[in-house]
Formats: structure tokens, C-alpha cells, sequence
């Protein structure tokens, strides 16, 4: 496993769909009825599901056999059944205290999630975890093939160097996009996709091990 080096950490920039929120079987049941109404085979299980999932979310249903015409009604359809389920979906084990402890170690917090901004507060409501945010972002576009440019955009704002700045996914997209920018990157492997077999960033079991990487590992800025 790799680790992330010796530096000072300015911010963390959170995920929230599979990272800190753990809803990857409201997707996969939220995808399976959309298969299902069109006479396709359904995802088995999580551990399929996260060989299959993957951005841009068009080719990701056009894997599952959705036509391409036919991606934005069932993308419709998708987002209709995830935002009905994902009011069941809770946090991921140690998510609360992991962000507690990191706000202990005097460490900027922000959270860019790939949903958009209304949804994604409608999302963050239920678990009273904004506090622990200077930021909060989503995209502008559902259909957005990307969350790169609100990455970039808060990135460029907030001042920080990108070597003193660790970002937190679940997919092989948000390593890109941490590669893209030269942030560093620490992705949790029981999210959206089934982590790479390289070793190039460390990889989370338990979302309560971040704390070792900050802590342990890196020197940590207080001011």
C-alpha cells in the first residue's frame, strides 16, 4: 500500500455517494428496476455491481445494456428511484467519528459530490454532518460527466497548494481527477467501484484508519 508522504495536510475533500454515504445497494436495486422494465439482466449483487459501475455514468448503462438513445429517460427513471431509496441509506460505519476526529486535528474539511447541489443537500440533511464542512458542492448539470471542474474551481479558490491537499473517493474517477490536479489521493474500497489492483495511493478498509494516515504519517497544519 502506498502512503501519502511527508506533508502537511491542509484539507480533506470528501466524496459523499459511496465515500461517507453508504447507498451502494440503493443503486444497485434503483438500476436493477430500470434492467428490469427493459428486459435486461440485472446486477447480481454489490460485489458485480462494483466491477461494473464506472464514469462516465453514460457508458456505465450503455455496459449494462441501455442504448445510448435511451440513457437519458432511464437516467431519469434511475435518479427518480435513488432519491426515493437513499432516505433509507445510512452512514458508513466510523464516518461520523472519522470526520470528527479529523476536524480534532485542525484539518479544513470539504465535501464535492458528483449530485447535484439540491439533491445533494436533500441528501446531507437526514445525518447532521454539514458542521464538519467549510464547503459543500455539487455539480450544476445531472447529466455531467464529470465533478473535475468543481474540484478544480473550489481548489483554485480556497488558495491551498495541491501538494498539501488529500482527496477521498471511492472510484477510479476521483483518482483521475486527484491525478488531474495533483492532489493527493486515498480512495475506500467498499464504495462504488472495486478499487485498481495497483498500489500507486493508499487504500481505506475502514473509513477510522484515515486518522492514522493524517495523524501518522504527515504532519498535520493547526492553523
Amino acid at each position: 500500500m502506498a502512503d501519502i508522504g511527508n506533508r502537511t495536510i491542509h484539507a480533506v475533500c470528501w466524496d459523499w455517494n459511496g465515500t461517507l454515504l453508504n447507498d451502494v445497494e440503493v443503486a444497485r436495486t434503483a438500476m436493477n428496476t430500470v434492467l428490469r422494465q427493459r428486459h435486461l439482466a440485472e446486477i447480481p449483487d454489490q460485489d458485480a455491481y462494483r466491477r461494473v459501475f464506472g464514469f462516465p455514468i453514460r457508458a456505465f448503462y450503455e455496459r449494462l445494456g441501455v442504448d445510448g438513445a435511451d440513457f437519458p429517460a432511464a437516467a431519469d427513471e434511475y435518479l427518480a428511484l435513488f432519491a426515493a431509496g437513499v432516505r433509507s441509506a445510512s452512514l458508513h460505519p466510523e464516518a461520523r467519528s472519522t470526520l470528527a476526529a479529523v476536524d480534532r486535528l485542525g484539518v479544513e474539511q470539504v465535501l464535492i459530490s458528483a449530485t447535484p447541489a439540491d439533491t445533494l443537500a436533500r441528501q446531507l440533511a437526514p445525518h447532521a454532518i454539514e458542521h464538519h464542512f467549510a464547503r459543500i458542492h455539487g455539480i450544476t448539470d445531472v447529466y455531467a460527466a464529470s465533478k473535475e471542474h468543481v474540484v478544480e474551481s473550489w481548489l483554485t479558490a480556497s488558495g491551498h497548494d495541491p501538494g498539501h491537499v488529500v482527496m477521498i473517493g471511492d472510484t477510479n474517477h476521483d483518482e483521475e481527477i486527484a491525478d488531474a490536479l495533483q492532489v493527493r489521493f486515498i480512495r475506500f474500497r467498499h464504495g462504488h467501484q472495486e478499487p485498481p489492483t495497483h498500489a500507486r495511493h493508499a487504500l481505506l478498509g475502514r473509513l477510522g484508519d484515515l486518522v492514522g494516515h493524517l495523524a501518522g504519517e504527515t504532519s498535520v497544519a493547526r492553523d
